[in-house]
């Protein structure tokens, strides 16, 4: 593994998703994480986090308060320094 930049721990990947699991969908009243809507994360090891989310509808008018709910939640993680939200849609 010599020359691989070093691994964010697994520990921060647990607790991105245990915060994500605290974001609820605003219509179904549901976990994302449940729901299936989280597509990934990505963890840059300066503390950014991207989270891609797939919404059940293209023009899903709640993306503001999923955007604010899962800032606010991936942000309290311990060594997150910025959170992105990107969207998608459920095929």
């Amino acid at each position: 593994m010599a020359g691989m930049s070093a691994p964010v721990p697994t520990s921060m990947d647990d607790a991105i998703q245990a915060a994500l699991a605290t974001v609820d969908d605003p219509e179904i009243r549901r976990p994302i994480t449940e729901l299936g809507m989280v597509s990934s994360f990505d963890v840059q090891p300066d503390g950014r986090v991207t989270v891609a989310i797939l919404l059940t509808v293209a023009g899903c008018p709640l993306r503001d308060k999923l955007t604010s709910d899962i800032t606010a939640a991936v942000g309290a993680v311990a060594g997150v320094r910025d959170v992105r939200v990107e969207f998608g849609v459920m095929s």
